[in-house]
């Protein structure tokens, strides 16, 4: 993706000139993830589905209590699916958890998802609170008395292809599976570019939360396969991006990637047989980092 984007960075030009296709290819990766450390810092989290737990102290301005629940204000969002929770008294150390099933927690918001699948939408909107039956919590006896803790998924599904697809497969294997099952997702191939959604997935070694309790939560997240609602039109290759990002976060972080480059003295045009009064450059590495920042700001988290 970073080198067919419209960039006019000379990529066969990095790190040096007449380095080897390997050299060329590590050190692209170390531009990518450079710049995806970028937009995690700018959006103050990291925008791939991930699996998080939180845990807070409360009643506080994180934890408030109603009649019915008590809202958690999540740290990541938007949240696109819930694992479960449990609590234990503030006082106790350590922690005695009692288990609060996924059935009592419930994203307060409802997620709008792309088409109208799990995957979040590029609006930057989305469930960011989280609400616990009180059925399943104890009386509160005041400000910080309960210690909570909750599993979510948050953010947008996003891996590479980790082994060659053939054209009507109903499997994909890939390097990470989390928030895949129901979300529409894009394999970006250039002109064998497609649209998939995914039914179901299986991790080669799913996450048991809590770790320690006698029935665990089975996670699928990292490493597994994909299976889809339709088989595929293309036959793909190992290394292809399958993502639910939205575009605009994409090129954002593809415009990072580019000023990198700029900053560090290439030429961000390949036009030699061009007159010189033909060419002009604009902006630079500075514009390029400043129309990806105003896109991110969207998606950045705010408390």
């Amino acid at each position: 993706m970073l080198q067919r984007a419209p960039t006019g960075i000379p990529w066969d030009m990095i790190p040096a000139p007449n380095a080897t296709a390997a050299e060329q290819q590590a050190e692209q990766l170390n531009i990518c993830w450079r710049a995806t450390n970028d937009v995690d810092r700018t959006c103050n989290q990291p925008l791939r589905a991930t699996l998080d737990v939180e845990e807070e102290i409360g009643p506080d301005y994180r934890i408030t209590v109603h009649a019915n629940a008590a809202t958690l204000l999540a740290s990541r969002w938007p949240v696109i699916q819930i694992i479960g929770g449990q609590w234990s008294p503030a006082s106790s150390f350590p922690p005695v958890w009692t288990p609060i099933p996924a059935s009592a927690i419930r994203a307060r918001t409802q997620l709008i998802g792309t088409f109208g699948t799990s995957a979040p939408g590029a609006a930057g909107a989305g469930p960011s609170e989280i609400e616990i039956s009180r059925a399943y919590l104890p009386s509160f006896g005041g400000r910080d008395t309960l210690r909570l803790q909750v599993a979510y998924l948050n953010g947008w599904p996003h891996a590479g292809i980790t082994d060659a697809v053939a054209a009507g497969a109903l499997s994909v294997p890939v390097d990470d599976v989390t928030g895949m099952a129901g979300a529409s997702v894009f394999l970006y191939d250039d002109a064998s570019t497609e649209v998939v959604q995914v039914a179901s997935v299986a991790a080669a070694n799913p996450v048991n939360w809590p770790p320690d309790a006698a029935v665990p939560v089975s996670v699928p997240t990292g490493p597994g396969t994909l299976t889809l609602l339709a088989p595929t039109q293309f036959e793909h290759t190992a290394g292809v991006v399958i993502s639910a990002l939205p575009q605009d976060i994409s090129l954002a972080t593809i415009n990072l990637a580019a000023a990198q480059v700029l900053d560090a003295g290439a030429s961000s045009l390949q036009m030699g047989s061009l007159a010189g009064s033909q060419v002009t450059t604009s902006g630079g590495a500075s514009s390029l980092r400043a129309q990806a920042q105003l896109t991110l700001r969207d998606y950045a988290r705010i408390i």
